[in-house]
């Protein structure tokens, strides 16, 4: 009896003891899960934060870049095409460097490792010129026989990446195949490297070259391999890479940081996020961004390759597949450029600007207003000046202007043409929540056959690129421009604050619904920041946060009726109808001309306190012609916020400019009209209160003649009998 009661109590207490063991466990099991999702979020949180901060790196990579004028090379024009950043002049001093450079071209031999000949080819495929026949001297045909019997190990992965960059012939695709199972079978099959005096940076080229060869046997089964063996014998900690079994080339170092994160992006391994299941090792991007490699001061070479690694990184991060040298299979990057060489232009030194102390290249005009808000290629409204471009023959130059960053506020249509068909309709994206719009990044504007004024954009996820409509009832910019003085987080993940403009140096992460006090926004290329009252920096992307304050200015205020108030260098005002000669008052560097039709300009008056003027602008009066000139007829429209403000025909003198047919045009239909400069350099600023914004931004008057964009400014812009120009206002 005894021993029953034993037994019953003592199976109660064990009972007992089970549940509240198994509790522990549990509760311990409970904790574990939610650390361990925890550091996934804050994983994930840290990637988002990256992918902000690669765009920065990259704008600030090719602002130093584009600072180098006459001595762009090879890969700083690659670098400048991946980044939709490169203007005529640049490509034209690319191709005279690898003309200078590359040892073929340029009356040489095959240079050491066939270095010149895969920076050569790169460059020249990048800015659209074909490395069969340069100067009646086939490149590819070099490489080839190189190729055939390659003068070293590094020789081997250096022409395999250059004939990889797209189909050059049966030679060239025998040679490559060639090169590919050399290259496969290299590799140690104990370790899954490749050996070489420095095993890091030869395997990180190794990966990139067979990662533009994905198509060939074995290939995958390789690439495979040699993931998985850098992760577990370069990958260190700090995101970095280094061989421990090398005393004397081993150590870490930035090249072969680079050099690996571009190779394994390109191997489609996500590096924005760490490669070990471990809190405490960093992303390779990450340690990229950390070691500030773009910053101005760095050895040229260093600054491209850093550069190329994150436009890699960027495209594999946006669903793109391979290298993106291989041309001709991710399409990463096309620009159709052909320039001739029969009588090489005088290269010429592209207007600069200074913008938050980084000195940048302009862009060509393409459009009246030619503004950009690309801190490395634009300038502002009012300062754009249209450069001299290389003599072109072929294909019409791609001109790069009013690039900035935009979402989409309701659902848009992608085409892939200007030619607005279902049949040329290749995506639509849908109306969606604010902190999931779809971003895009404005390549062009232009009109389309059917009237239509357009984007040509560039989808910022997937690297897409095609045609939609443009307009304030589609797109806005995804980027705070105005003087906010306080925000709201609304992204669910928070955002960081950052000690540094490039959004590198965290100090602390800020949860989301809470509100910030803002001094300014701080123009930092295609991506604004705000400075806060603490001094430290955050991302201006209007996904992330919502202005809640907005300090007013009238400095863009739209008249609600035409006046001769002028904010640009010279007003063209209605015509009176008095008939009294023109007078001109001069204030500062400000013009105001009443232009009556039968009024002559006269000299400007005295003033008693005379200002020197800092760019004086010649003054014209382009009225109707007399009946004994020689004169063609051209119709003018005019829109603004979906309506016309005015249309209709003008006569004016043969070989009149479309800015002196948009004056006359002005005068007849009684119109403000705004600009500056003169010739070449006219800039309209302002038609009936419709004006161009601040720099950095994209509104602004654009002009087409006949449905198509030309390539200079209305000033320079000759027109023929039958002209149509269109002027419409972006806003």
């Amino acid at each position: 009896m005894k021993r029953k009661k034993f037994l019953y109590w003592f199976s109660i207490v064990l009972g007992i003891f089970l549940i509240f063991s198994s509790g522990g466990n549990s509760s311990r099991a409970d904790a574990a899960s939610r650390a361990d999702a925890a550091s996934r979020a804050d994983a994930a949180s840290r990637a988002d934060v990256a992918s902000d901060a690669v765009d920065s790196a990259i704008s600030a990579g090719l602002a130093e870049i584009a600072q180098k004028g006459p001595k762009i090379d090879a890969w700083d024009a690659t670098c400048l095409v991946f980044g939709d950043r490169i203007t005529d002049s640049q490509a034209q001093y690319a191709y005279e460097s690898i003309l200078k450079n590359n040892d073929f071209l340029s009356g040489g031999s095959q240079g050491l490792n066939g270095i010149s000949d895969v920076s050569a080819v790169n460059g020249l495929v990048a800015i659209g010129k074909d490395p069969t026949n340069v100067n009646g001297k086939n490149l590819v045909a070099n490489i080839v026989k190189d190729a055939n019997n390659p003068a070293s190990d590094y020789s081997i992965v250096n022409d395999l990446e250059a004939l990889s960059t797209g189909s050059y012939g049966q030679a060239s695709e025998t040679a490559r195949t060639s090169l590919t199972k050399k290259l496969i079978g290299m590799q140690d099959q104990k370790t899954g490297l490749w050996n070489g005096f420095d095993k890091v940076d030869y395997t990180a080229r190794a990966i990139l070259a067979l990662s533009m060869n994905t198509n060939q046997p074995g290939v995958a089964d390789a690439l495979n391999t040699a993931v998985k063996a850098v992760i577990n014998h370069f990958y260190q900690k700090n995101g970095g890479f280094a061989d421990s079994s090398n005393t004397m080339y081993g150590a870490e170092n930035a090249y072969n940081d680079v050099t690996m994160t571009n190779a394994l992006a390109s191997a489609g391994v996500n590096v924005y996020a760490p490669l070990k299941d471990k809190t405490d090792y960093i992303a390779p991007v990450q340690r990229v961004l950390d070691q500030h490699l773009v910053s101005a001061g760095n050895h040229a070479m260093l600054i491209q390759q850093a550069t190329l690694a994150l436009e890699q990184a960027r495209f594999t991060r946006n669903g793109g597949k391979g290298s993106i040298f291989a041309f001709n299979q991710t399409d990463a990057a096309k620009y159709n450029v052909t320039v001739s060489h029969d009588a090489p232009a005088t290269p010429v030194t592209p207007p600069t600007v200074t913008n938050n102390n980084v000195t940048v290249v302009n862009n060509p005009a393409s459009s009246s207003s030619a503004s950009s808000s690309s801190a490395a290629t634009s300038t502002s409204s009012s300062s754009s000046v249209p450069i001299s471009t290389p003599t072109v023959s072929g294909k019409p130059v791609k001109k790069a202007s009013h690039r900035s960053i935009v979402y989409a506020l309701t659902t848009v249509k992608l085409y892939r043409s200007s030619n607005f068909t279902k049949s040329n309709l290749t995506k639509t994206y849908k109306k969606r929540a604010r902190i999931n719009r779809p971003m895009f990044l404005v390549i062009s504007q232009q009109t389309n056959k059917q009237g239509h004024a357009i984007y040509r954009v560039k989808d910022m996820n997937s690297g897409k690129t095609g045609y939609t409509l443009s307009g304030s009832k589609y797109f806005a910019h995804a980027y705070y421009s105005a003087k906010v003085t306080r925000i709201k987080v609304i992204n669910p993940k928070g955002i960081n604050e950052y000690g540094k403009v490039n959004l590198t140096s965290k100090k602390r992460h800020v949860k989301k619904n809470a509100s910030l006090s803002v001094r300014k926004v701080v123009n930092y290329g295609l991506y604004n920041r705000m400075q806060l009252t603490n001094g430290r920096y955050i991302t201006a992307n209007k996904k992330l946060i919502l202005a809640t304050k907005i300090k007013k200015s009238s400095q863009n205020t739209r008249p609600s009726t035409p006046t001769a108030t002028t904010t640009g260098t010279s007003t063209s005002t209605p015509p009176t109808n008095s008939g009294s000669t023109a007078t001109t008052a001069t204030t500062g560097t400000t013009t105001t001309t009443n232009n009556s039709p039968s009024a002559t300009p006269t000299l400007p008056v005295a003033l008693t306190n005379p200002v020197a003027l800092t760019n004086p602008v010649a003054l014209t009066n382009p009225v109707t012609p007399s009946n004994d000139a020689k004169t063609i007829t051209t119709t003018i429209s005019i829109h603004a916020d979906g309506a016309t403000i005015a249309s209709g025909s003008i006569k004016v003198s043969s070989g009149a400019s479309a800015f002196d047919a948009l004056q006359a045009f002005a005068q007849q239909q009684g119109l403000v009209l705004t600009y500056k400069g003169s010739g070449a350099t006219t800039y309209v600023t302002g038609i009936n209160g419709y004006n161009a914004g601040p720099a950095g931004t994209m509104t602004g008057w654009l002009y087409s003649v006949n449905g198509t964009v030309p390539g200079s400014s209305m000033g320079a812009y000759t027109l023929k009998d039958g002209d149509s120009i269109s002027m419409t206002y972006n806003k």
